[in-house]
């Protein structure tokens, strides 16, 4: 095979190994998959409901910050999360942006 077309032949891709195997495949000990509409599926993640439409922020902090905010939380009976919003809102108005978190 002399020709590019006859090298393309050759050196074909293998099978993705995520792709569902198609229903009656030979010589295969697991049952078959069969794929599910996406709408038949349930959701991919359990959310609390105080979390429907809200997105995620991660922020890295040093782990001394990171224990002061979980002791002030401790101390004043909240939630980082909480105190997380709390300091949106503070920014927030120090630029003066109307609150929103």
């Amino acid at each position: 095979m002399d020709t590019i077309e006859g090298l393309h032949e050759e050196m074909s891709k293998r099978p993705s190994l995520f792709a569902a195997k198609p229903i009656g495949t030979a010589n295969t000990k697991e049952p078959a998959t069969v794929a599910m509409p996406a709408d038949s599926r349930g959701p991919t993640s359990k959310r609390p409901p105080s979390r429907a439409g809200k997105r995620v922020l991660s922020v890295y902090l040093d782990p001394l910050a990171w224990r002061q905010l979980r002791q002030l939380a401790l101390d004043a009976d909240t939630s980082t999360q909480a105190l997380g919003e709390e300091a949106v809102n503070l920014l927030f108005a120090k630029h003066g942006i109307n609150r929103s978190a």
